[in-house]
């Protein structure tokens, strides 16, 4: 029984001390993304200062 009980929990700690990897593919995805995210954020960012712009001069 401690023979199963130390198996167990040693297969138990193994697995959970790996790190899984993300693929070299989902990361390139993630970063255009968030690439894409930033540049449309920064449009919508000087749209909004235009608009604010204009506000003030009427």
């Amino acid at each position: 029984m401690r023979l199963f009980f130390l198996f167990f929990s040693l297969l138990m700690f193994s697995a959970c001390s790996t790190t899984p990897e993300v693929s070299p593919s989902h990361e390139k995805k993630s970063t255009h993304k968030i690439l894409s995210n930033q540049s449309d954020a920064e449009e919508a960012k000087n749209e909004y200062k235009a608009l604010q712009k204009q506000r003030t001069i009427h």
